[in-house]
């Protein structure tokens, strides 16, 4: 099993028993109603049952509270499981961990012990009346605005279609960063009938912070990866990929856009899977984004071969792999632990890359357009999620500074920073005619994500959220990064299942997705910017993969390359490259088949990978009792 450590909240508001209205006393636990569990007149069955201390349900609660805890601080049917125990009563239970974690934060981190610091849903003064019935007053129709007709200049030639493959759509400059531009691909559709009221500025005796203004792209592929629900992956980046009954580590190498039978756009991938070094697996063509997750939303589980597992301080290049392959370290499968050794070299690695300036002999700082910090590709004008604070901030990068030791020309030495204006996501109360000024300065991803977002809480929980300025052109070190920012319309699709993620939007319950995610540096025990080191500086994006992937390996600069970087191989070319290369055995993915672990590895490593995008499923219907504490 994995290694843990207990966490301990030492104080507890939870209530046994509480008042009623009529000043009646009533246990705090379902009603006998409730509990009940005779049939009803059509012989269904719907009661709840009291979990037992060390039930697997009541574990499963306190192993992932615990896990986003530290996080801040540091089948088949579906049914769901209660916490009751708030002061409030009965009617106030949590539906699932991630509901209860802003309270238990409360609890582990409020020494004064003012439930208006709370910000669960029952506590919070601003939130305890989005769930009483909503009035019936309807927020005004948004004013919209024409769309700027899109000038057509410098756009790369159409790549030519191959045999009977669908079209490629080599996508044209848009003006992404200045245009409220329209989506290429619609995520799972918010409810509608309630529309986000045009923003109207309000004047206050306060000082101001004036956001920075965006710079335009300079470059196809930024501008493309600027665009709202374009391309949720980039090509270099460090991603897991689905191979049919598991899933592997790998590296983007190419993407595009086609169509799909609905004629709607659809991103296409191709990927090279990472190994050890004496046999790559070929390329691998993924046709949708749900056969693809970003690094950071999985941790890695451990080596396959308990002579890996054991042996502290090892590294993909300090690693006997012929040792390996020969069984001196026990059984396993090489391929898979050599994917899961480089995959943590990939995430300590920096490259920069796209230099705007050089200004070594004045100021000792060179300038950059972006970036690979770890596993990911970050532009400037984009936002990346922040360790300070709660840990939900993000910044919006202006600049990408690497800057020179004094009197040193020494890269290794040098530190690198990122500067740009902190925001933190704030909600309030729906307040026709009085909401929050609208940022024409933030990316348009933001802006969009924002506003499908608020057209689900505003018709169901009457709220409207905002990003609010904290501090413009701050400095903050690359070790204070956790990673890139995602859309949560986007990606809460993939991570959570389509058929999950509509109930919550139903509900109004569309989250941050950056709390499903890891950060940089916890796959190598370095989760907090105080142990972070800078990383391992590499020249070339290439190099941060080593001897994972063959040496023939090119990433595709795609809009900003020759347009033959646009053309993905057929599968008749991958299957003649495997069978050259002696592979006729199917790839293996970190779990060979449904159900059966990889020898050598123990129960509960590689079946979770932190999975947290599958939370909420699989619960019981039944309450965990508060018994005078959580």
């Amino acid at each position: 099993m994995a290694p843990y450590f207990p966490l301990y909240v030492t104080r507890s508001d939870g209530k046994l028993e509480v008042l009623t209205k009529s000043r009646k006393k009533e246990l705090n636990v379902p009603s006998d109603d409730q509990l009940d569990n005779k049939p009803d007149a059509k012989g269904n069955v719907d009661y709840f049952k009291e979990v037992e201390v060390g039930d697997a349900k009541e574990v499963d609660w306190r192993r992932k509270l615990g896990g986003m805890l530290i996080r801040v601080v540091g089948g088949q049917e579906h049914a769901d499981a209660y916490l009751y125990g708030h002061p409030q009563g009965r009617k106030k239970r949590y539906r699932s961990p991630g509901d209860f974690f802003p309270h238990l934060l409360w609890l582990a981190t409020d020494e004064s012990g003012e439930t208006d610091n709370c910000s669960c849903k029952f506590c919070a003064p601003d939130d305890i009346q989005i769930f009483e019935k909503p009035d019936k007053v309807r927020p005004p129709e948004p004013v919209r605005k024409e769309q700027p007709p899109m000038k057509k200049e410098n756009v790369p030639p159409k790549s030519p279609a191959v045999g009977t493959k669908p079209m490629v759509l080599v996508p044209q400059r848009s003006t992404s960063q200045d245009a409220n531009t329209s989506a290429t691909r619609a995520p799972t559709k918010p409810p509608s009938s309630a529309a986000v009221p045009p923003p109207i500025a309000r004047q206050t005796g306060l000082q101001q912070i004036v956001p920075t203004q965006l710079a335009p792209a300079k470059c196809f592929e930024q501008d493309q990866d600027g665009q709202y629900n374009k391309y949720i992956f980039r090509p270099g980046e460090l991603v897991w990929f689905n191979r049919g009954n598991a899933w592997g580590l790998s590296i983007i190498l190419k993407r595009t856009l086609t169509r799909d039978v609905h004629n709607n756009d659809r991103a296409r991938y191709l990927v090279q899977p990472l190994s050890h070094p004496f046999q790559h697996p070929t390329t691998k063509i993924i046709e949708t984004e749900d056969g693809l997750r970003p690094w950071l939303a999985w941790s890695p589980p451990a080596p396959t071969h308990q002579g890996l597992a054991t042996t502290p301080g090892l590294t993909y290049n300090t690693i006997d792999w012929k040792g390996v392959s020969s069984g001196r370290y026990g059984h396993g499968d090489a391929e898979v632990d050599g994917s899961i050794f480089a995959a943590k070299a990939v995430d300590d690695s920096i490259t920069l890359f796209g230099s705007l300036a050089n200004n070594t002999v004045t100021t000792g700082e060179r300038i950059y357009n972006g970036i690979y910090l770890g596993g990911e590709k970050i532009w400037t004008g984009e936002p990346v999620r922040l360790r300070k604070d709660s840990g939900q901030d993000i910044m919006v990068v202006h600049s990408i500074v690497e800057r020179l030791k004094p009197g040193s020309t020494s890269t290794s030495s040098a530190s690198i920073l990122l500067v740009g204006d902190i925001y933190k996501f704030s909600t309030s109360q729906l307040q026709p005619g009085l909401e929050p000024p609208d940022n024409r300065h933030l990316p348009i991803r933001l802006r969009q994500d924002l506003e499908y977002r608020n057209r689900a809480t505003i018709q169901t929980r009457r709220t409207l959220s905002f990003w609010k300025i904290v501090q413009a052109q701050a400095a903050v070190s690359i070790t204070d990064v956790k990673g890139r920012w995602y859309e949560s319309s986007a990606l809460l699709p993939i991570l959570k299942g389509t058929l999950e993620y509509s109930k919550d939007l139903q509900r109004g319950e569309v989250g941050d997705v950056g709390q499903w995610m890891n950060a940089r540096g916890d796959c190598n025990g370095l989760g907090t910017a105080v142990a972070m080191r800078l990383g391992t500086r590499v020249v070339e994006r290439l190099e941060a993969f080593g001897k994972s992937i063959p040496n023939t390996t090119k990433i595709s600069k795609g809009l900003d390359g020759p347009p033959e970087d646009q053309i993905f191989p057929s599968e008749a070319e991958i299957a003649g490259a495997a069978a050259a290369a002696g592979q006729d055995q199917p790839m293996q993915g970190v779990e060979e088949e449904v159900g059966k672990k990889p020898e050598g590895v123990s129960d509960g490593d590689i079946a979770q990978f932190m999975d947290l995008d599958r939370m909420e499923e699989g619960y019981e219907q039944q309450y965990v009792e508060a018994g005078g504490q959580y």
